[in-house]
């Protein structure tokens, strides 16, 4: 008879120490993406932090990370979108305010024109995830980034109330996914809030303040984004959300990002789009010895 394996035999999960393991490599990723092509720079070319983000794709880390940690729940790779525009399998869906929307991740079974092995039936979407990030320019570019964030989500569930995607069971997970170069001294650097006309929402200005001045020094940049989560997850436009910061001093680092707010940390937003995948995904389980098996 077979001599049953010892547990010293069995294979070991791999160890996180904190959830700053957990998108290590994405973090790493994200930065190598920056750098630019070569050394120099034609003078035809743009330069500068575009060029640099026209290099590689900066999100694709996190796009693997997220892919890997789906499989180890027993989603079929072929269910798993990561495609553009471009792509033979693009992680499009249906829109209502626009011909259609093109997700970072999305998790759908029985495409129309892009099964699986076995897959029969009207389409059901699982899942849908939004990158973002930001590295240059945070003053200048936060409200953009937030308000294309928040008309994404409105009009995702927009789409899905309209029969957009086909079944209304199960409601599809929608997540968020932000990374952003903050150094650490800025995330309690007051930033200047104006309010012409009507006092700023209390949650910006504080109870029972800065009410008897135009203008008046409000939250950092870091602690907006930390806001927006809270608000976006509370109204349901996103049901759940992962904010990290990073910046060149940490960035080659073991530990090379921050997470500021542990409600909003990958192991959270992970924990969400697990308990999605297993109530409702065909034959979800969690393979052992995977990241999934952990969170």
């Amino acid at each position: 008879m077979p001599r049953a394996k010892s547990k010293e035999s069995q294979p070991s999960l791999p160890k996180l120490t904190s959830e700053t393991d957990i998108f290590h490599q994405a973090v790493r990723h994200w930065w190598n993406s920056k750098q630019p092509a070569g050394a120099k720079r034609s003078a035809g070319k743009q330069g500068g932090a575009r060029d640099a983000n026209l290099h590689g794709k900066t999100m694709d880390g996190f796009a693997e990370q997220l892919r890997g940690f789906l499989v180890g729940l027993g989603v079929k790779s072929e269910h798993i979108f990561l495609g553009g525009h471009l792509s033979t399998a693009p992680s499009i869906l249906p829109s209502y305010f626009r011909p259609s929307k093109n997700w970072d991740l999305i998790v759908l079974g029985s495409s129309r024109f892009h099964p699986a092995p076995g897959d029969e039936g009207d389409p059901v979407l699982y899942a849908a995830v939004e990158f973002k990030s930001q590295d240059k320019s945070i003053g200048n570019n936060q409200n953009n980034r937030l308000e294309e964030s928040i008309g994404n989500a409105h009009d995702f569930w927009v789409t899905y109330a309209q029969s957009g995607f086909v079944r209304q069971q199960p409601r599809p997970w929608l997540g968020y996914l932000f990374v952003g170069n903050y150094k650490e001294d800025s995330d309690n650097k007051p930033v200047q809030i104006k309010q012409p006309h009507f006092l700023a929402m209390e949650l910006f200005r504080g109870k029972n303040e800065n009410t008897d001045k135009p203008v008046f020094a409000g939250p950092s940049y870091s602690e907006r984004y930390r806001l927006f989560l809270k608000q976006s997850v509370g109204a349901r436009l996103y049901d759940s959300g992962v904010f990290i910061v990073t910046d060149d001093g940490i960035a080659m680092k073991r530990t090379n990002h921050r997470i500021p707010l542990a409600e909003f940390g990958p192991a959270n937003f992970l924990r969400s789009l697990k308990a999605q995948i297993l109530a409702h995904y065909p034959g979800a389980s969690i393979k052992p010895n995977t990241l999934a098996a952990l969170i």
